[in-house]
């Protein structure tokens, strides 16, 4: 055994290979027997429950795992016991200078993934430190370690105080990473673990981050991924096994194409209902059920959908859910407002769509409540106020709305529209003025409605100079834009007189 008072990371690294691109790291048969000499010396350490023994117990664990860094059940785990024993024994927590010597983003990834867990086993639920074994374990395609080390991060990731999307977008990344390893070199089972944990750490991401509207597609995309390895997994297994698992295999190839046949789509609901069953607790699970129920616009299955998710919202207290089931209803009423006007019956499509803008500000006033400080949502529940002609309650939505740089043009629209339709023709002009002077790109739809409504702001106010001047540079640009020249034919200084 080396001279147990080396320093744990100035050991000499093993001579094992760590091959380059996709190779998972593998101990030889002879370091391994080197790190349990460390392992076996640990334990013992570690049974007498004495501080200065669990510190010594760390450091022999640490060397060891120089020579074995994938050594789960021997090492990492009752490493993380002994971690867990010192603390309750008053062990103390690194200083500044322990940090400063176990760098974590060292060019050596097994070097940097070592400081990192001895950081951590002196502060076991410190996150920064899981979070740099994590980066550098995956550096060092230590999948086992992965695989132990992520059910931790994203566990505490979970309990802070505030959570953070950054942190489970790198979880999320890391796992797709290990995921795209393992699928290139066959691993399927792996990939597919990976994968699944990679959408679930996205899920908890959008979450956190729920102004982000990009990551549901990013979980759709994702999902397709993770279907189409599970599909080439089944492919890759042998033939018996392959007509073993033909039902399974057919489901598969059918969720990927997003065959809609009635039989086929029923067969996915009830597997899809049996997974859930099984795994009640999984959000993942719900999502892919609820998405089949809603695939093809029954309201049947809708409504067993939103049943789903109230009582998901009901157990988790994940507003989430509630949210999604609100979004269903929408699709529904939305979708009985075009059966209306296609088959013509003009009455019940506008009862209809009354309908839908009531349930809309509802919704929106309710996820305002829970997100406070989201200036999307103001405008969208503004914009339905507009609908509504409930002006006075529109516009301080719209104002609020400006903050978000996304949707400053359209709130500054509407909010100049509301103007006009008050009869506050100076506070339009006021706000379409300056909106027209900030905006870019006068061709464009917004450019062009910017001014449409100025000018009508302009003739409110009986200025009607400046009303032609802009329906003038309205029609440079485009000749058949609403009605601007039977504005402006009106507008000219002999249509009285021609009249």
């Amino acid at each position: 055994m080396a001279d147990e008072k080396n320093d744990p990371i100035e050991q000499a690294e093993s001579d094992s290979p760590v091959d380059e691109g996709i190779a998972p790291f593998i101990a030889t048969d002879e370091d391994k027997t080197k790190a349990r000499k460390w392992f076996v010396r640990a334990a013992q350490l570690v049974d007498t429950k004495n501080l200065r023994d669990l510190e010594f117990a760390i450091k022999c664990f640490i060397d060891g795992l120089q020579f074995w860094p994938e050594a789960v059940d021997e090492a990492h785990q009752p490493l993380r016991a002994a971690s867990a024993a010192r603390t309750v024994l008053g062990g103390k927590k690194p200083g500044f200078a322990e940090g400063m010597k176990f760098s974590m983003t060292g060019k050596d990834a097994r070097k940097a993934m070592l400081n990192a867990e001895w950081l951590l086993a002196h502060d076991p639920y410190n996150v920064s430190y899981m979070e740099g074994m994590l980066k550098n374990a995956n550096r060092l395609r230590c999948e086992d370690t992965l695989r132990w080390i992520g059910p931790i991060y994203f566990n505490a990731i979970e309990k802070e105080k505030k959570l953070a999307p950054k942190r489970f977008a790198l979880l999320r990344e890391i796992y797709e990473e290990a995921g795209e390893r393992c699928a290139a070199r066959g691993d399927g089972r792996r990939a597919v673990e990976c994968f699944e944990a990679a959408a679930e750490a996205l899920y908890r991401q959008k979450l956190a981050d729920p102004k982000n509207r990009d990551l549901d597609n990013e979980l759709r995309d994702l999902s397709t991924k993770l279907t189409i390895i599970k599909g080439k997994y089944d492919k890759s297994s042998t033939f018996q096994a392959s007509i073993r698992d033909v039902d399974k295999q057919q489901a598969l190839i059918r969720e990927e194409r997003r065959v809609k046949g009635d039989e086929d789509l029923s067969d996915l609901i009830r597997r899809a209902e049996d997974e859930l069953a099984e795994t009640p607790d999984l959000p993942s699970k719900v999502r892919k059920l609820v998405d089949l129920l809603c695939a093809r616009d029954d309201a049947s299955d809708e409504r067993r959908a939103m049943n789903l998710l109230i009582e998901k919202y009901k157990q988790f207290a994940d507003y989430n859910f509630k949210a999604w089931a609100e979004d269903i209803r929408i699709k529904q009423l939305k979708r009985a407002v075009r059966d209306a006007r296609e088959s013509g019956d003009r009455e019940t499509a506008k009862s209809r769509n009354v309908e839908l803008i009531t349930f809309e500000i509802k919704a929106l006033r309710d996820r305002i409540k829970q997100y406070p400080t989201d200036n999307r949502l103001k405008f969208d529940l503004a914009s339905r106020l507009f609908a509504a002609r409930q002006y006075d309650e529109a516009i301080p939505f719209f104002q609020t709305s400006r903050a978000d740089g996304k949707v400053r043009v359209q709130a500054d629209l509407f909010l100049g529209r509301c103007f006009i339709e008050k009869g506050f023709g100076s506070q339009a002009i006021g706000t379409l003025g300056r909106a027209v002077e900030s905006y870019e790109i006068p061709d464009d739809q917004n450019g062009k409605e910017l001014r449409y409504w100025l000018a009508r702001a302009y003739e409110l106010e009986n200025k009607i100079a400046e009303a032609r001047e802009t329906y003038g540079q309205i029609l440079q640009r485009d000749y058949q834009f609403r009605d601007v020249r039977d504005r402006l034919e009106r507008l000219r200084p002999d249509a009285a007189d021609g009249a």
